[in-house]
């Protein structure tokens, strides 16, 4: 549903409000509504949710998903106002129904993974698609051989092999720097959506590496949850934006800048952990938080007030300073369990 929902999306807005009067503000009222209005109608959902089982929690964050996705489909194409809270409200939705799905407690970082990944290969397939049928049928080709590939490895590492951060983040939570967390996830978050935006390789300039780096992003988000499950949180923060600041700052060379695309990309899933670790029974309100998040790294791009830096430096530096506020809410011990600072 994350694919086909950002797909249409990508479809509607560069395929149908494209050609129309205003269409620079239309990617504003867009990226507002789907973005920036997540937070509220997070609030909203934990509001419904609030004092009932984890199942009736499961069923009413799916039942928001569903109306998300429905009102995106049906009458997205229209207006889009109506698309943006369509799209928000399938990801407050779905991601608080990613939460309240798991099993005991386990494996929460890898089905966040999971459930983000598909969306970049639905914006890009969306993207391609409203430009060429031909280059789109292409993409999405590719981009559903990429979604079965990720769910036979997902069926493949199910069981008693995943891992249980979640857990053992619940059971040092009272030792969480609380706010601290807060504010260091979402400046992450702010500086993620500026990166990727900012940064523009000069030799993406054919479909074929427009997929390969899709396949980078989507892919570096679910196996940032995979691994942060396997390895805890602190080696795979460690590991992921360390690799990323090098491969960036080789970012001229296209081997270089796909990994860095995907290294960079495997915090997304952590960050919303974290943010949910210290909103236990708020989920909408952790995932619209990041959101609006994601909206403020978009404004600088939109309105064109991006440093003047090469967006090799630009690259290295958001991994840098992303890494160092994630490791000041982090401690070193307890980088096998994923525990939280003191």
């Amino acid at each position: 549903m994350h694919f086909l929902v950002d797909a249409a999306c990508a479809f509607a807005m560069y395929g149908v409000f494209r050609g129309r009067d205003a269409w620079y503000w239309h990617i504003f009222l867009y990226n507002f509504c789907a973005f920036a209005l997540q937070m509220p109608l997070g609030v909203v959902l934990d509001g419904i949710c609030r004092g009932k089982s984890a199942v009736e929690k499961y069923r009413c964050s799916a039942g928001i998903a569903v109306l998300g996705a429905v009102l995106t489909l049906a009458g997205g194409f229209t207006h889009v106002i109506v698309l943006g809270i369509g799209n928000a409200l399938f990801h407050v939705g779905g991601g608080a129904g990613t939460i309240w799905s798991s099993e005991e407690e386990r494996s929460v970082c890898t089905r966040l993974g999971v459930f983000v990944a598909p969306g970049a290969l639905g914006l890009f397939l969306g993207n391609v698609w409203s430009q060429s049928a031909v280059r789109g049928w292409i993409a999405l080709a590719g981009a559903l051989a990429l979604l079965c590939f990720g769910g036979m490895l997902l069926w493949l590492g199910r069981g008693e092999g995943f891992g249980s951060c979640f857990g053992r983040f619940g059971e040092n939570r009272s030792a969480s720097k609380g706010g601290m967390v807060v504010v260091c996830c979402f400046l992450v978050v702010v500086l993620r959506s500026y990166v990727g935006m900012a940064v523009v390789f000069p030799w993406k300039n054919t479909v074929f590496l427009g997929v390969v780096c899709t396949a980078a992003v989507a892919g570096g988000k679910a196996a940032g949850g995979f691994l942060s499950d396997r390895i805890g949180i602190y080696r795979a923060v460690t590991v992921s934006l360390v690799f990323a600041a090098l491969m960036y700052g080789l970012g001229s060379f296209w081997g270089a800048g796909i990994l860095a695309l995907l290294f960079f990309n495997m915090t997304m899933p952590l960050t919303l952990f974290l943010m949910w670790n210290e909103m236990r029974e708020q989920p909408g309100l952790a995932f619209g938080v990041l959101t609006f998040a994601l909206f403020l790294g978009f404004l600088p791009v939109y309105f064109q007030n991006v440093l003047p830096m090469d967006y090799r430096l630009t690259g290295s530096l958001g991994s840098l300073l992303s890494l160092v506020m994630l490791m000041g809410v982090i401690r070193r011990k307890g980088a096998a369990d994923g525990s939280v600072s003191d």
